[in-house]
């Protein structure tokens, strides 16, 4: 309705909106700065930047009808474009982004296992690129089908024997238990998809922990961000974005 208030300033963020016809007035302060207009959008930020306020108050000006998604939406329409999903996060998260949104950007994962081996630490993006491949390949396959079985044992081992024993050349750290678990299943010839699953999970973690700060310090942070084209967002919201560090929503496994 007109006059109608949508979010204010301070509000915490959670969707995104899109003007189907009307006219919205965005206020900072309680100065109008913009008018936005049929086609426009505003509330993009809260898609993708953790634990945001809202910067400015958006009040409707008109009978205006809007669409409108929700975080949980958005990343749920892009669970199995990761890519995609890693290409807008970057541009309007920036300096906050997810590790995932990194690794699963194809100019992300190039500069960062570049950064990776300037300090001698790629075995990790490397476990976490084998696996995934496997985990996909394998999903293509039929375990019920002698030889696709054989072809799925054969390189679960090749997987273990590369990253997971003990003093192997790649050695990934990774739980005991998780160890215990992976090769009981590859020694029991039983290995499947999700074999690894859980120490993918685990080596994200670690370079979340270990490598992620020092990255977005560095030059080749520096280039992703030029190449993606970075959303243009102020000190303070990237600041209030920046409270919590959360695990990204997007399943693992699905993608």
């Amino acid at each position: 309705q007109e006059d109608e208030v949508i979010f204010s300033e301070g509000d915490a963020g959670d969707d995104f909106y899109m003007i189907v016809f009307g006219e919205v007035a965005v206020s900072v302060d309680g100065k109008n700065i913009q008018e936005l207009g049929r086609g426009r959008y505003f509330g993009e930020i809260a898609l993708v930047v953790e634990e945001t306020k809202r910067t400015a108050t958006c009040k409707a000006t008109t009978n205006t009808v809007l669409l409108s998604m929700s975080k949980a939406s958005f990343r749920k329409f892009f669970a199995d474009r990761p890519e995609a999903l890693a290409d807008t996060e970057l541009k309007i998260a920036g300096d906050k982004c997810h590790i995932l949104s990194i690794i699963y950007h194809p100019k992300g994962i190039e500069l960062f296992i570049n950064f990776l081996k300037k300090q001698y630490a790629e075995e990790s993006i490397d476990f976490w690129q084998q696996v995934r491949s496997y985990r996909k390949w394998v999903q293509t396959l039929n375990l019920e089908n002698a030889n696709d079985h054989k072809l799925v044992q054969a390189r679960a081992k090749k997987l273990f024997n590369n990253f997971i024993v003990e003093g192997s050349k790649q050695q990934v750290n990774i739980a005991d238990n998780t160890v215990e678990a992976i090769s009981k299943e590859v020694k029991d010839d039983n290995a499947t998809a999700t074999t690894f699953a859980r120490a993918e999970m685990e080596v994200v973690k670690l370079m979340w922990g270990d490598k992620l700060s020092p990255f977005k310090k560095s030059e080749e942070f520096k280039e992703l961000m030029d190449s993606v084209g970075s959303y243009d967002i102020d000190a303070k919201t990237r600041k209030a974005g920046g409270k919590k560090k959360r695990r990204a929503s997007v399943d693992l496994m699905a993608v």
